[in-house]
């Protein structure tokens, strides 16, 4: 009898995961923005983010409310496009007319948890996302400066409160038996929390058919948010990641144990392993560097090199090094060294696989690497895949397939590496990103524009979204 096969161990690595180990907290602050008549709105949302190495970035929008309840809705991002991010700044400006201007991070941060403050004194908690955002932010502690921000009105807190609005009930029952007595006012509106003022922030993934009804027939299709698009996309090719794990193309590729422990720890002594860590921390943080410090790394690799000539992972740090230099020729004569010199390296193929995507050169990729669609055609005698290892490998035929029309194909593997659990040491390259999310844009773009143009009734397009 034959032995059954065991199901392979996938250790699960999520921006949630990547969020509680404060790796967030060590980027570099991007922006600080807040509307330029905060004070006066009193009800508007604030964004803050911060930029990775590989120019993507991770951010917030909290919708913050200073007459009473706080934190009231909260968006979080993790390692997106900076597309994603102005996108959303954009629709800001254009469908709420808010115009943010950048500001200090100590008023920022004092909005926010001033704010919050003030609702908790009435027993009213942040949003329950809000303890994701807060690993994104600088912690909050007695030693933070603190800055007067206007809170309530007259003096009081005051509760504005709609049928609308599914924590309405909440926000009274807390406030009745928190609040003292003359510190605070209720007022039931009759007001819409999905219009403008309200800064509605629900994602389209909770659409239900009158959603996507009032889409259809408001028909302003201008400016999309990505994840609508994104969406859009999906259900106008008809895919579904879960039955396509069982297609011919794509099974393989699932079939295979995943980790993001080190797994080539053996290879290396202490002495270099420490060096390369050394190096790999200056990288992270390569934009933030002074020339003399850049140079200072560049001499430190290859001072590394000349001690160690077959340390694999410093000859990648200096292709990294030129790559985020922007200096493409030596990019490539370095990656071309690596081919050569470890033929058997992954890293050897998949950055002159990104070399030629720097250069936006598409039909080179799959000779670059080795013409090998599945990593396990390439290493077919190793048993488990470090996770940066998956995301390097199908990093550049997401690339090949979104701009060689094959979307479906660039879909899977970005689905893919999302479950296995993108590893945001290593995330997509912002030029691999814009290729997917330019995709995602002609798609929906261009079935839109035969919806605008009558071509596509209301219930054609129910059933395409399938409600």
């Amino acid at each position: 009898m034959s032995k059954k096969k065991s199901k392979p161990q996938k250790v699960k690595f999520n921006p949630i995961t990547y969020l509680k180990t404060g790796s967030a907290r060590k980027l570099a602050v991007y922006e600080c923005l807040v509307p330029k008549n905060w004070e006066e709105l009193k009800k508007f949302p604030v964004v803050f983010s911060r930029k990775h190495v590989n120019g993507n970035i991770t951010f917030i929008s909290v919708l913050i409310d200073l007459l009473c309840t706080g934190a009231k809705d909260v968006m979080f991002f993790v390692n997106e496009s900076e597309e994603i991010y102005r996108t959303i700044l954009d629709q800001y400006h254009d469908e709420l007319d808010l115009e943010f201007e950048p500001v200090s991070y100590a008023l920022l941060h004092n909005i926010i948890f001033e704010s919050i403050a003030y609702a908790e004194d009435f027993g009213i908690a942040p949003h329950e996302d809000f303890r994701f955002a807060e690993l994104i932010l600088e912690e909050d502690n007695d030693d933070f400066p603190r800055l007067e921000i206007p809170l309530g009105q007259d003096g009081k807190a005051l509760l504005l409160l709609s049928d609308e609005d599914p924590r309405a009930d909440y926000f009274e029952g807390q406030i009745h038996k928190y609040g003292v007595p003359g510190t605070f006012e209720v007022i039931w509106n009759d007001f819409d929390f999905d219009s403008e003022e309200d800064y509605d922030l629900e994602s389209c993934m909770d659409w239900e058919k009158e959603d996507w009804e009032d889409f259809f027939e408001e028909g302003d299709f201008e400016y999309l948010n990505y994840e609508i698009q994104l969406l859009l996309s999906m259900k106008i090719l008809g895919l579904n990641y879960i039955k396509m794990e069982k297609e011919d193309f794509f099974a393989p590729i699932i079939e295979i144990q995943t980790t993001d422990e080190p797994i080539s720890s053996k290879e290396y002594t202490k002495q270099q392993m420490r060096y390369q860590f050394e190096a790999y921390k200056q990288l992270e943080s390569f934009d933030s560097l002074s020339n003399l410090k850049k140079k200072q790394l560049l001499d430190y690799i290859e001072a590394g090199l000349v001690k160690w000539p077959d340390n694999k992972v410093l000859y990648q740090y200096k292709w990294q090094y030129f790559e985020l230099e922007g200096d493409i020729s030596k990019c490539m004569k370095i990656s071309l060294e690596m081919k050569e010199k470890f033929p058997s390296y992954l890293f050897s193929l998949t950055t002159e696989a990104q070399t030629w995507i720097e250069l936006g050169v598409v039909d080179q990729i799959p000779s670059a690497m080795g013409n090998f669609t599945r990593i396990q055609e390439f290493l077919p005698d190793k048993k488990v895949f470090h996770l940066s290892e998956l995301q390097a490998f199908y990093s550049p035929w997401i690339y090949y397939y979104s701009k060689n029309g094959e979307f479906p194909k660039a879909y899977f593997l970005m689905n893919f590496l999302i479950t296995e659990g993108f590893h945001f040491d290593f995330p997509l390259h912002q030029t691999v990103q814009n290729a997917f999310d330019e995709e995602v844009k002609r798609i929906s773009e261009e079935y839109l524009q035969r919806v605008e143009k009558g071509e596509v009734t209301k219930k054609e397009f129910l059933k395409m979204i399938g409600v």
